[in-house]
């Protein structure tokens, strides 16, 4: 357990420093321009959008953790598609022109990518700490969440197939986005729940643990009694 936390630290970590890195990186490069100290051009345009794109895959990634660290290999996966598709985009960013005839297939590709990361991402994360709880909330969340991919994703490649009335496309938004805050409130609970100390009629702190760890600590209290008692 004690390993698990260690490495989800330091995964929270890796991934927190990236997105401020990015954050300052587009702060300075708004300054710049703001005060004049370089003109805008085309590769500034270019920094910018790579910053956007490593910002938002580091979001992503950051609800990507508790799966990782869980060994869950879907959310695993999830996290090596999100890393595929901001590689995908930054190539798309810095080399587009060079890719010719292929471009508009590569750009299929990189959408499709994008896409299924973040909704398998979304997924994932929400399954690690929720599990059933607000089962139905969550799959009204995945399928307004998917509809509004499928639009975007269609709008990028250049069709408005799946927008033929606009308010039916707000509205999956605001239901995607509500749900969202709603099941984030609901694992800010659990996870205080689980972190929260508890007190015995004495006053005394208490803290729980799973029958593993029970079990773990009693051998390992068994043994150190045995090589103290062997030493004596």
């Amino acid at each position: 357990m004690a390993g698990f936390i260690i490495e989800r630290k330091k995964l929270f970590k890796i991934v927190s420093a990236e997105i401020l890195v990015c954050v300052i990186s587009a702060a300075l490069i708004g300054i710049g321009l703001l005060f004049g100290l370089f003109k805008g051009t085309d590769v500034i345009g270019q920094i910018m959008l790579t910053l956007l794109t490593l910002f938002i895959a580091g979001l992503f990634l950051l609800n990507s953790i508790n799966a990782v660290t869980a060994g869950n290999k879907v959310g695993i996966a999830a996290a090596i598609m999100l890393v595929v598709s901001a590689l995908l985009c930054i190539i798309l960013i810095w080399a587009g022109g060079l890719l010719g005839d292929f471009y508009d297939t590569y750009a299929r590709i990189t959408v499709i990518v994008a896409m299924v990361s973040i909704l398998l991402d979304l997924i994932v994360g929400n399954y690690i700490i929720l599990g059933k709880s607000l089962l139905i909330v969550q799959i009204f969340q995945y399928l307004s969440f998917a509809y509004v991919e499928l639009v975007i994703a269609f709008l990028i490649l250049g069709s408005e197939a799946l927008i033929n009335v606009w308010q039916i496309f707000v509205l999956a938004i605001i239901i995607a986005l509500t749900l969202y805050i709603v099941l984030k409130v609901k694992e800010k609970n659990i996870a205080q729940k689980e972190t929260e100390t508890k007190v015995n009629a004495n006053g005394e702190e208490m803290v729980t643990i799973t029958k593993k760890e029970y079990e773990e600590l009693k051998a390992a209290a068994e043994k150190l009694k045995e090589l103290t008692e062997n030493a004596e």
